[in-house]
């Protein structure tokens, strides 16, 4: 997974925020670490965020408090991710994907049958 620059990640939160739609809801939070953590709690979703790169876990730590290197089995209402993350193995009814062009879109988990619909950044 090629990381995105934080400016870029951060700019994408709104539109992330707006694909989610209301809460209550659990997301995972997996690769940005902790970038969008606060700004979806404030909007009333519990987040788990993941960072599985050790030069960032602390930086998740410090935005996010309890950040994980390792995503955990259970059950997520949505993911957010950067468009190349690998999503395999997640339990997640909605995937929210940022793209390294800084496009957000959303689509059903990944498998045969998903074709996400792409939109370029407002």
């Amino acid at each position: 997974m090629n990381r995105l620059p934080p400016a870029l990640a951060a700019a994408a939160t709104q539109r992330v925020l707006a694909l989610l739609g209301n809460p209550p809801a659990h997301v995972l939070e997996l690769g940005f670490a902790g970038i969008h953590a606060t700004p979806l709690r404030l909007a009333g979703f519990e987040v788990t965020v993941v960072e599985p790169d050790p030069a960032y876990l602390e930086r998740a730590r410090e935005r996010a408090g309890n950040a994980r290197s390792t995503i955990p089995h259970e059950p997520f209402d949505a993911v957010v991710a950067a468009d190349d993350a690998d999503l395999s193995g997640i339990d997640v009814a909605r995937v929210v994907l940022v793209g390294h062009d800084g496009s957000v879109w959303s689509s059903p988990p990944p498998g045969p049958t998903s074709s996400p619909a792409k939109s370029s950044p407002t």
